[in-house]
């Protein structure tokens, strides 16, 4: 089995998700597999921020632990500003699930939602 230390996403379409993480939240590609061919699990990253997108199909052949169902993930990602990475999303017609808003932290924090329904926190310090 398969076992990453860095958060899991499970995806019906890795092309779509990729699509999402790589060109509109600026994801670097580190890992993919297979590595020819229809990949069925790709690992990222942006700053200090992992994750691997994962097929379900790879996740029922048990080479990733299973998803539970009915819990979408929160993946909290740190940009340079979150209100120019909200508003880039939305330019792609991306959804905005909860507008920026400013924390007592003196952070920005925003919320969308991947193609697959996982919530994705956008965070930035305020100057």
């Amino acid at each position: 089995m398969y076992l990453s230390a860095f958060p899991a996403l499970y995806t019906s379409d890795i092309n779509r998700s990729l699509t999402f993480y790589k060109d509109l939240l600026e994801f670097e590609e580190t890992f993919r597999f297979p590595v020819k061919g229809e990949p069925e699990h790709v690992e990222l990253r942006l700053g200090d921020s992992m994750i691997a997108l994962t097929t379900y199909d790879a996740a029922k052949e048990g080479s990733v632990s299973a998803p539970t169902p009915g819990h979408p993930f929160e993946l909290s990602i740190w940009a340079e500003n979150a209100v120019q990475a909200i508003n880039r999303l939305r330019e792609a017609e991306v959804t905005v699930v909860l507008e920026p808003r400013v924390h007592k932290a003196r952070l920005t924090r925003a919320y969308v939602s991947d193609p697959d329904g996982n919530w994705i926190a956008i965070v930035s310090h305020n100057e």
